[in-house]
């Protein structure tokens, strides 16, 4: 097995190495034949082989780090598809087929997504209601052999902070905390408001091992320049970044990512220097992952 990834970040923090995460796997999913608002998750455990390929082309692609197919494996979003009561048999087995991808050279992450909601009092979600979700994920993952946990596509500081303090209770080796931002006239923020410098020093100060950012709304690669430049300004810790292949355009009902790999590597290259770990989300498959692992070599 590789190193503690914890250790590796900090290293890659020291030396200027860049590690490489996969891409997108929504669009995978969708590119393999899941239906627009199917769900997912649930391919882990009706679908394996062809979530298993995906996996597998993300690391012959030249992938070390592979993300679990969990984003949804919360009950809060399997209750949309009426899956509530598996959220944790769906996250075991999605970690058991990424460690099979993943081999004895590659770490495996626990993917956790937002639960679509947002804490009382400004939501609806009793805070015991999502502890008790995030717990039950959480336990699941690192139960199944996530080597760390990473909360992505987050917007709400508090449905975060929560997170990476029930991570740290149940023991996870390596917590990191990536947010989704949009540009706004007064600056990057997400959805619930928050900026890049508050962001990051929150999660420094729960104890998160890693400060990312991925996805985004109307957000090209080189605009993570900027959100990377405000991490650093407000912590020292690691940074991940993970870029959509450009802003999507609706056709047919699906969401198209015009940027091709070879049009993508340059830009995410370019970030090297700013961040620990570069990726892909949205529209970034396999072919932009070989052409990012080319550039960077």
């Amino acid at each position: 097995m590789p190193k503690v990834l914890k250790d590796a970040l900090r290293e890659a923090r020291e030396s200027g190495r860049t590690l490489i995460l996969d891409g997108a796997m929504g669009t995978e999913l969708q590119r393999a034949g899941l239906e627009p608002g199917g769900c997912g998750e649930l391919w882990s455990v009706e679908k394996p082989q062809k979530l298993l390929a995906i996996h597998c082309a993300y690391a012959e692609a030249g992938s070390q780090l592979l993300l679990a197919n969990t984003f949804g494996a919360n009950r809060f979003i399997l209750g949309r598809h009426g899956l509530t009561g598996r959220a944790a048999e769906l996250s075991r087995a999605a970690v058991c087929l990424a460690r099979q991808a993943a081999g004895d050279s590659r770490w495996v992450l626990g993917d956790c997504g937002p639960c679509g909601g947002f804490l009382e009092p400004t939501g609806e979600i009793a805070p015991a209601e999502l502890e008790a979700s995030l717990r039950e994920q959480i336990a699941a993952l690192l139960e199944a052999g996530a080597e760390a946990i990473m909360f992505e596509t987050m917007s709400a500081l508090d449905e975060l902070e929560m997170g990476i303090r029930v991570a740290r209770e149940l023991g996870a080796p390596c917590v990191i905390a990536s947010l989704a931002f949009e540009r706004r006239r007064s600056g990057f923020r997400t959805m619930a408001g928050a900026t890049p410098e508050q962001a990051a020093k929150m999660a420094a100060d729960a104890g998160a091992d890693a400060i990312g950012a991925n996805c985004g709304t109307g957000l090209e690669p080189p605009d993570f320049a900027d959100i990377a430049r405000a991490f650093r300004s407000a912590c020292a810790l690691p940074i991940i970044l993970q870029p959509n292949a450009g802003k999507p355009e609706l056709v047919g009902g699906r969401a198209v990512y015009r940027l091709t790999p070879e049009q993508m590597a340059p830009m995410v290259t370019a970030l090297a220097p700013l961040a620990q770990v570069l990726g892909g989300c949205c529209g970034t498959g396999p072919g932009h992952i070989a052409a990012f692992a080319k550039q960077l070599a």
